[in-house]
């Protein structure tokens, strides 16, 4: 029987079975639709899970209607097992698009995602994807539920800036499970002073111990005093245990420290102290967090990632966009696009953002002695303020979702051939505590406020000192907080305001929990050690700081919109401002020249009172390309005292790209004896199986030295490609870069991806 004969078979099947097993209440209403939405992963992978939990909600809530009226329901669909290669990726696709799939998720490989570009653009449905990849592909059907690598990496650094400007770092990429996170760390790193002493690729599996050791010692040998690594949490794991064994004692960074399977196979001795950033975090503690993390919870006996965090917000938007724009690809894609601003677990969201890009929400995080991400401090946008009359409210306390046969879902396999195999009948009840909003807020800004600490053990005393030599003047019980405005030296005692005087209480981890960023906190002389003296009436230390009411500005982040600004197109810059001293700041002017070109704005801040945030507005238009690294100056005329230590930090740097946009993007996998078409008609490149020559008037340049991140439309300038010369498969190794003019005289760059037998493998990107 053929494939798509069988498939629309067991659809009408399911959606039979899925209407007789409707209440008798929902009888006399028109049968729901079954609209199918495909997942490109396993059944109990964390974005078929969010997939899962978000559709049933929803459906828990309000009957879903189609604009015309027709009632329907959604089911998942997931592939057998999670796809390995471009082939398998296409395959798959093919098998859940025969299923009248309205939309697709994943895949959540980022490299597998940047591979499959042409193959995801051309599926003709919207795509989601949950992964953090930043060259994962765009389009207008392509919508990206996470925050980017750049992003997270520039909140990373921004957040850790005091602890990494002037130290040497390197990065390892594992391919294939690494996407790119290593290289926006290294350009962010390298914009905020970091010395970054180049990056390692590997491809061995380093989970065996050999493999671990040899990357380990060759990592070493530059001697870093901070290393990132970008690679699946196992391959992450095994490289840390041999960095550790060689005596490594330095940062170590990696976005899987926020991932269960890289946490558990450490010992519990290693678990802490390892840094992060992720697009989304369980410990995060707003209402929607709280309430989804207990939903997936109950449903799956499992933890949710950021994965499963982006796939949940992103179906809660497609369902909106389904209800306004029907299921047409083109009107579905443009009714996402045109949806106001959406709070979900996550923190803000915006469908019409550029690129598709739905998230700019980053937690920063380190690691407690059990592994657990504790927030440092957590980039996005303000709350959404309310919703319009006609958004449906969350089911009150006490809702149950429906019961299995309305949830069943079919399993398409990689064979040639669909087979039912996962059907869901677990009886839930979701009790969400915060409803989930539509309303029109302004651009993503960075909302951390300060430094808090809540008490997580029974009781903590509170003292006048950092030590226990100090007297006791009080208690804290579990659950209290208190707003910080202090540290001693080392950021292991704390200074808040307890009852009209400075009180001092330990950082201890198993007795506090901190959100923000502790060492943004100014430091504080201890009080002088109670002595004894003869009387019998023991005399209280007496409080010598007296804090000076100076205020401090400082970045807490910047966004660009669009993210990727072409040559001549007004973009904006949104600075996020921070007074974190104890005293008020009154007028001062942000400015920045951006490049290329040193075109000048700048704004003017009324005031700024103690602890508060602001956003400044920087808007420019440059009129060439480039990778530009630009210092945002945010006390311009100097009309704010803030001490020595506050004028130190009034410079922090940004780091953007300017570019055209792309007219072409695919991998190819060239045999022998073949010739290539890039873009435009004409054959542009040719493989004779030892060497790549350019052929009708194309032309070369190899690009050594550069990354891809680096690459701009004004660096492939006629002095860099000139030529017409075959370049050898020696000087061809993997991730190679060669600047090319087609036939046709457009610009593009090429990079070797890998060899297959006698194949090369090229991925290609022409500009317009």
């Amino acid at each position: 029987m053929p494939r798509h004969r069988l498939t629309l078979s067991l659809i009408a099947l399911i959606a039979l079975f899925s209407a007789a097993a409707l209440p008798s209440a929902l009888a006399q209403s028109p049968a729901p639709i079954v609209l199918s939405i495909g997942v490109l992963d396993s059944p109990d992978s964390p974005t078929a899970r969010g997939v899962w939990l978000a559709a049933q909600e929803s459906a828990a809530r309000s009957p879903l209607v189609l604009p015309s009226g027709q009632p329907f329901i959604l089911k998942p669909i997931t592939i057998s097992r999670p796809p390995a290669s471009l082939e398998e990726v296409r395959e798959s696709l093919d098998a859940l698009l025969s299923a009248s799939v309205v939309a697709v998720f994943g895949p959540d490989n980022g490299a597998l995602a940047e591979e499959s570009s042409a193959a995801l653009a051309t599926a003709g449905i919207p795509i989601f994807l949950s992964t953090a990849a930043q060259n994962a592909p765009i389009g207008d059907l392509i919508f990206r539920g996470q925050a980017l690598d750049q992003l997270q990496a520039q909140a990373l650094i921004t957040a850790l800036n005091s602890q990494l400007a002037g130290k040497a770092a390197i990065y390892l990429r594992h391919k294939p499970s690494g996407s790119g996170a290593a290289e926006a760390f290294a350009q962010a790193a390298s914009s905020a002073g970091v010395v970054v002493r180049g990056g390692l690729v590997v491809e061995n599996d380093l989970t065996e111990p050999q493999a671990a050791s040899a990357a380990a010692a060759r990592l070493l040998s530059e001697r870093p005093q901070i290393i990132f690594v970008d690679a699946a949490p196992l391959q992450t794991a095994g490289l840390y245990l041999a960095l550790r064994d060689r005596g490594y004692a330095g940062l170590f960074i990696t976005p899987s420290a926020a991932d269960h399977a890289f946490i558990e196979a450490l010992p519990l001795t290693l678990r802490d102290g390892i840094y992060g950033a992720t697009g989304w975090s369980y410990t995060a503690q707003s209402g929607e967090s709280l309430s989804f993390t207990r939903n997936y919870t109950t449903a799956f006996g499992a933890v949710p990632n950021a994965l499963s965090a982006a796939a949940y917000d992103s179906t809660f938007l497609l369902i909106e966009s389904i209800k306004t724009g029907g299921v047409a690809p083109a009107s579905l894609a443009a009714a996402l696009r045109s949806l106001p601003a959406w709070r979900g677990v996550q923190g803000r969201l915006d469908p019409s953002a550029a690129d598709g890009v739905l998230s700019s929400n980053v937690s920063v995080f380190i690691t407690s002695q059990f592994g657990v991400p504790g927030i440092l401090v957590a980039y996005g946008a303000p709350e959404v303020a309310q919703a319009p009359s006609n958004t449906p409210a969350p089911p009150g306390r006490g809702t149950t979702l429906p019961t299995a046969t309305h949830t069943a879902t079919i399993t398409p396999t990689l064979a040639q051939s669909l087979t039912p195999s996962l059907t869901f009948t677990p009886s839930l009840t979701f009790t969400p505590s915060a409803t989930r909003t539509l309303t029109n807020t302004p651009v993503p800004t960075a909302t951390p406020d300060g430094v808090t600490l809540t008490v997580i053990g029974q009781l903590v005393n509170v003292r006048t000192g950092p030590g226990r030599a100090y007297e006791v003047i009080g208690q804290l019980t579990r659950g209290e907080q208190a707003k910080l405005i202090g540290a001693n030296e080392d950021f292991t005692w704390f200074v808040f305001n307890f009852r009209q005087q400075l009180g001092w209480i330990t950082g201890d981890a198993n007795l506090v929990s901190l959100f923000g960023d502790p060492r943004t906190l100014p430091v504080i002389e201890a009080p002088p050690l109670p002595t004894a003296t003869p009387t019998l009436t023991p005399v209280p230390p007496t409080l010598t700081f007296t804090p000076q009411p100076l205020p401090d500005l400082v970045m807490l982040n910047a966004v660009l919109s669009p993210p990727i600004p072409q040559p001549g197109q007004p973009f904006t810059l949104t600075v996020t401002i921070q007074n974190q001293g104890l005293g008020d700041a009154g007028e001062f002017a942000v400015a920045t020249s951006f490049k290329p070109g040193e075109v000048y704005s700048a704004a003017v801040v009324p005031s700024l009172p103690a602890g508060q945030v602001t956003n400044v507005n920087l808007t420019a238009t440059v009129n060439a390309t480039g990778v530009e690294t630009i210092a945002i100056i945010l006390d311009l005329n100097k009309q704010v005292d803030e001490g020595p230590s506050g004028e130190a930090n009034n410079e922090p740097l940004f780091s953007y790209r300017v570019d055209r946009p792309y007219v072409s993007q695919n991998t190819i996998q060239v045999a022998p004896s073949t010739s290539v078409d890039l873009f435009g008609g004409t054959q542009d490149l040719s493989y004779s199986g030892t060497e790549l020559t350019p052929i009708n008037g194309a032309q070369f340049g190899l690009l050594a030295g550069l990354q891809f991140s680096q690459i701009h439309y004004d660096l492939l300038s006629p002095s860099v490609i000139n030529s017409v010369a075959p370049i050898p498969q020696a000087s061809l190794p993997p991730n190679t870069l060669i600047g090319i003019y087609t036939a046709e005289g457009l610009r593009g760059v090429i990079r070797v991806a890998s060899y297959n037998g006698a194949n090369i493998v090229l991925e290609f990107y022409i500009y317009q």
